[in-house]
């Protein structure tokens, strides 16, 4: 639908079909400034099925959003960058240790691998781009910063995000069939607390989701685009990075193919050119990286799919992302996203997006392993429909929008300022104790990976410790593993009383046998040396 409002009658009619008789799928509306806050409206190319007087309202209503696209984008950059600084709690292990930690071994050698890496079932191609920010820092002299190693890479996906902001703003446009509609839906999904909480992160999920919002620019949603390769590129570089996200573009791409009059002809000219040199390009980056030939991405497939082994980090109900998931990072938007797909066809977006939205959830339904992280690429396509219910809201309008922005923003406040923020705190009181001196050794007696590792320290440290928890992939295990172990073997637990020796200040005071078997478990996690260990009773 093309909109254009005039300063002066004009002829903003052009023909309605085509010298065949084919109705054409734009209707053209005249909106005639008069004197005075009266207005005249005239539409046409709208089938007489539907209520042209109550489409005019829509039409008329006030726009919430008036932003010049560059000054648009201008703010974007400005508030992903500024989430950097203000997101500084901790959400999983995988920010750290699937992808900065992993760049950081390979421009700097220090870097804690875990097993997913020994075991070839990622990509390089993540961390491959942290490190070149890694070595561009070394360029400029900032190598040695440790807040320019620990903030570099988050400042540049929160950049690529506001690409993604950008992108989304584009296809809200093109797809809702008002501005109004497109800016609501806009800030609804600009508004979400889980967006806000994930994009500066160094997250794959975080990458993913930017890439799929920039490579929905091309997507001919309706087939009227005549350059596509760059979303088959773009979408082709997020199946790399995450496998998963191929089930929103088998969905995309099957719809795309089916509408295409040469389709076959499409794949071998279009989709094989642009998808064999990225996965080529993938598969050299992996296979120097892990001194083999080898594919992550099948590797993936067939241990988290084939094999269940995403069973090992935890098990949930088939209906968790409907009953839990989605409720938890959508929160008051899920409301509005349900009215509007339930509402008028004609305010009513495109359903292909929900189509791929369904299918993207009812197969990671039938998975064992479910975190609210992996809902991230839907949010978006999700919030593509809330335009068209807040609009319904008549009066209540902007206090809708109001009541969505607050919640929110609460919400993105608790979580990125004081939900879980002791894994950095933690760390960042060793250093300020520390003060700058050699050769320090940090032994985290934590839940596994609960601290970050080397990508956070940097040269500030000689030597990290931490308890396994890998998996026991071949079953050779006996017993418990070492990070279980620690937390239920009552041999490890320093259950004493502070109290003040006269020559070494304040000790844990300890009873029974605790003291020899905590020197055992002190010798054993590297904090001491058994030559300059003794354990003293007073």
């Amino acid at each position: 639908m093309s909109i254009a409002n005039l300063n002066r009658p004009a002829d903003a009619f052009e023909q309605l079909e085509t010298e065949d008789g084919v109705r054409q799928g734009v209707c053209h509306i005249r909106i005639q400034q008069r004197t005075g806050r009266k207005t005249i409206t005239t539409v046409q190319g709208i089938g007489t099925e539907y209520d042209l007087k109550r489409i005019v309202q829509y039409l008329k209503k006030v726009r919430i959003l008036k932003m010049r696209p560059k000054r648009l984008l201008v703010f974007l950059f400005l508030f992903r960058i500024a989430s950097v600084f203000v997101v500084s709690s901790w959400f999983v292990p995988d920010e750290v240790y699937q992808s900065a930690e992993v760049a950081h071994h390979l421009v700097y050698g220090t870097g804690h691998l875990t097993w997913e890496w020994q075991t070839a079932l990622r990509s390089y191609l993540h961390p491959a781009l942290i490190a070149m920010i890694y070595q561009f820092l070394n360029l400029i002299g900032f190598g040695n910063y440790r807040q320019a190693i620990y903030y570099g890479p988050r400042i540049f996906h929160a950049i690529l995000f506001a690409f993604g902001d950008f992108s989304f703003y584009h296809l809200c446009r093109k797809q809702c069939i008002t501005t109004s509609i497109a800016n609501l839906s806009f800030i609804s999904y600009m508004s979400s607390w889980f967006v806000f909480y994930c994009a500066p992160r160094t997250l794959s999920n975080s990458l993913e989701t930017c890439l799929t919002l920039i490579a929905l620019n091309w997507y001919p949603f309706d087939r009227d685009t005549n350059v596509t390769w760059p979303y088959i590129a773009f979408g082709a570089v997020t199946i790399v990075i995450r496998p998963t996200v191929a089930l929103l573009w088998l969905v995309l791409g099957l719809y795309h193919l089916y509408h295409h009059p040469r389709p076959i002809n499409y794949i071998t000219h279009t989709v094989l050119p642009v998808v064999i040199p990225i996965f080529a390009v993938s598969f050299a980056i992996d296979s120097y990286a892990y001194g083999t030939p080898t594919i992550p991405l099948y590797n993936f497939l067939k241990f988290n799919v084939l094999q269940g082994g995403s069973a090992e980090f935890g098990v949930h109900s088939w209906h968790w992302y409907f009953t839990t998931g989605l409720p938890t990072v959508m929160t008051i938007q899920l409301a509005p996203v349900v009215l509007g797909i339930l509402g008028q066809n004609i305010f009513r977006p495109t359903m292909l997006p929900f189509f791929a939205v369904t299918f993207y959830l009812l197969v990671h339904s039938i998975l064992p392993h479910k975190e609210q992280r992996f809902l991230l690429p839907i949010i978006p396509l999700l919030c593509l429909y809330a335009g068209g219910a807040f609009l319904n809201l008549k009066r209540m309008l902007r206090t809708g929008v109001v009541v969505m922005i607050l919640v929110n923003a609460g919400i993105a406040i608790f979580t990125a300022r004081y939900h879980q923020i002791g894994n950095f705190m933690a760390p960042q009181r060793i250093l300020e104790e520390w003060d700058g001196k050699e050769n320090l050794s940090i032994a985290a007696l934590t839940p596994c990976y609960s601290v970050p590792g080397y990508s956070y320290f940097h040269n500030d440290i000689a030597n990290l410790r931490m308890l396994d928890c890998s998996p026991d992939l071949n079953k050779t295990r006996v017993g418990l593993d070492e990070a279980d172990e620690f937390h239920e073997d009552v041999k490890h637990s320093c259950n004493g009383t502070i109290v003040e020796h006269p020559e070494y200040g304040e000790v844990i005071q300890l009873t029974g046998d605790q003291r020899e078997k905590v020197k055992d478990f002190l010798i054993k996690v590297g904090i001491v040396n058994e030559s300059n260990c003794r354990v003293h009773g007073f």
